[in-house]
């Protein structure tokens, strides 16, 4: 099965293209697809990627890694938001709740939000 995602990044093909080494797995991976298109109304590049890259076990294994956050498309879909802001701010952006980034993994064991009462 593969995984397909796209997204609108506001930058110039040439400046997103360029930017492809500095991203993560699995958008650096052998065997990923990617291709650029103008984003309409010129709101700067559509980048699609196609991940071909199957989950072991079935059906089953599907349900467990969506389960784990380990499945491809949802890899997949972290590693192009990541990108996108990558690119357009110059950094992966990170709050206190998930230091580690916006990750499907972690936000299943993420703490939920409370007042900081050091400042008290």
């Amino acid at each position: 099965m593969k995984a397909r995602s796209a997204v609108t990044i506001n930058r110039s093909q040439q400046e997103v293209a360029s930017q492809l080494d500095r991203a993560e797995s699995p958008l650096t991976d052998d065997g990923v697809e990617i291709s650029y298109a103008e984003a309409p109304g010129d709101r700067g590049t559509e980048m699609r990627v196609v991940l071909d890259q199957s989950v072991p076990g079935g059906p089953i294994g599907k349900a467990a890694a969506a389960v784990a956050g380990t499945d491809p498309q949802r890899r997949l879909d972290d590693a192009l938001r990541r990108f996108k802001q990558l690119v357009e701010t110059g950094e992966v952006l990170r709050s206190d709740g998930s230091p580690e980034g916006t990750d499907a993994k972690q936000q299943r064991t993420q703490r939920p939000a409370h007042p900081d009462d050091s400042d008290v």
